[in-house]
């Protein structure tokens, strides 16, 4: 189960993910993620909350980086937990993805 929670905060669209991305809710993280960017074009992931990611969740981030790309907007994934942060380095998404330990708001 996944919740998600948005607040804007200096310029910034912050979205706190909370809980696990995995199959049964990477199209909810995903479909929140691009919302957001279509909404603000800076968007944030707080995920200092988030306990687990699959496949499918990091397929939700690299969508929504894509999507910020082409906009032109920017994603930045903050505050990753150590159990989420290994799976990004395994999958080699932190040369991909821009990963910060802060909120950059």
């Amino acid at each position: 189960m996944i919740q998600l929670t948005e607040e804007d905060k200096s310029g910034w669209r912050v979205v706190a993910v909370r809980g696990r991305a995995d199959a049964e809710s990477a199209n909810a993280l995903e479909a929140a993620l691009l919302a957001a960017v279509d909404k603000s074009g800076k968007v944030a992931a707080d995920l200092s909350a988030l306990d687990y990611v699959s496949s499918a969740g990091l397929r939700a981030f690299i969508q929504t980086a894509r999507a910020a790309e082409a906009r032109p907007g920017e994603l930045a994934i903050c505050l990753i937990t150590p159990s989420v942060q290994r799976v990004f380095e395994m999958s080699g998404l932190q040369q991909i993805l821009r990963i910060q330990g802060a909120l950059p708001c």
